[in-house]
């Protein structure tokens, strides 16, 4: 069973220098990923419960992005987990929030999310993929947000 070492932190949307670094860290190592979500009060959420959510069509209240780094296998991903139903992807490109260049959207599904492929293992620009990483769930999130990000860097051991 593989092991992985967890960093948690939060980033301010006016200064994602350290989310970009984390970025960059986990797509030179395989096996890594990161988890990107708006920072509400967790008194707010209300998310289904139990055995009801397998009959829902919605993901997360809260939405959750995840950077997944590429191998020689594979390439690296991103997923966004959503409560906001069908047609997210049009949503987000009527909002102005667009993918960094190169990644294509390859799943816009009501409970499973959106996915984003590109064709290279490692980060084609990080900058404007953390800006994409906020910008996409402070946009499907319902709850007030504060401009504040909890991330999250899982690293095999």
């Amino acid at each position: 069973m593989a092991s992985f070492d967890t960093e948690t932190f939060l980033v301010d949307s006016a200064d994602p220098a350290d989310l970009v670094d984390v970025l960059g860290e986990a797509a030179g190592s395989p096996g890594s990923w990161v988890n990107v979500e708006p920072d509400v009060d967790d008194a707010l959420r209300a998310d289904v419960p139990g055995l009801f959510a397998w009959f829902s069509a919605r993901g997360s209240q809260v939405p959750v992005a995840t950077f997944v780094a590429g191998s020689d296998r594979d390439a690296s991903s991103v997923g966004l987990d959503h409560s906001t139903g069908r047609g997210a992807g049009d949503r987000l490109r009527d909002a102005g929030v667009v993918a960094p260049a190169g990644w294509s959207l390859r799943q816009d599904n009501p409970k499973r999310g959106l996915v984003w492929e590109t064709g290279a293992p490692g980060l084609p620009d990080g900058p404007l993929l953390a800006v994409f990483l906020m910008e996409a769930t402070a946009l499907f999130c319902p709850l007030p947000t504060n401009g504040r990000f909890r991330v999250s860097v899982h690293s095999p051991r």
